[in-house]
């Protein structure tokens, strides 16, 4: 397991800005702490996940995001595939800080290996919570990275251009009663919908 060192979470050295979506760089300060952010009232608090850039396969690719299929044994979203993350801890003084511990704990991935470069708006979920999406890249293999069985499946990565705004597909649904619209990424390892791919598609848009 990547084990974390004593440096400061979140200021690792990151990738090549040259390998990075350009949509990354006027991003909010994902350091905020989460008393001075506007939450909306719901009964289990904001949430935080990380959407993590690593290297491409090849040195001239562009960078490839890392993700998780959540295991069939967690309450919520069986096998769907989604960021590292969760629901901020009293410990946590930021969505950074929230974000950087799940992936930890998910991912075993040292905090101090991750570069934040800021975080996308909120996206409330279906319980009114909100849940912000920090940004950040980090000089680890995939393959380096352990996760918890218990929550996590597998861990693997998809090269950027698969789910950019053009890869995008919208598709409606109904959703108690009511007709919503999203989108959704088809990729070589399942389709991306709900909330990972709303981040996404915002992500290329940032």
């Amino acid at each position: 397991m990547l084990e974390p060192s004593k440096g400061n979470s979140g200021s690792g050295p990151g990738l090549a800005p040259e390998s990075l979506p350009s949509t990354i760089w006027n991003l909010e300060s994902a350091e905020l702490p989460w008393s001075g952010l506007a939450l909306s009232p719901a009964p289990r608090g904001p949430s935080a996940v990380l959407a993590l850039f690593v290297a491409g396969q090849n040195p001239r690719d562009q960078a490839s995001l890392v993700l998780t299929r959540r295991s069939t044994t967690v309450r919520s979203h069986k096998g769907q595939i989604s960021f590292a993350g969760g629901r901020c801890d009293p410990i946590d003084v930021s969505p950074s800080a929230t974000a950087l511990r799940e992936a930890h704990e998910e991912l075993g991935l040292a905090p101090d290996l991750v570069k934040v470069h800021g975080m996308l708006p909120p996206i409330t979920g279906l319980d009114g919570a909100a849940i912000y999406p920090v940004v950040g890249s980090a000089n680890v293999q995939p393959n380096h990275l352990v996760p918890a069985a218990a929550e996590v499946a597998e861990v693997f990565t998809v090269p950027w251009p698969l789910v950019s705004r053009k890869a995008a597909k919208s598709f409606d649904f109904n959703l108690f009663g009511h007709w919503r619209s999203s989108w959704m990424f088809e990729t070589p390892r399942g389709t991306i919908w709900g909330l990972t791919a709303l981040i996404l598609y915002r992500a290329a848009l940032a």
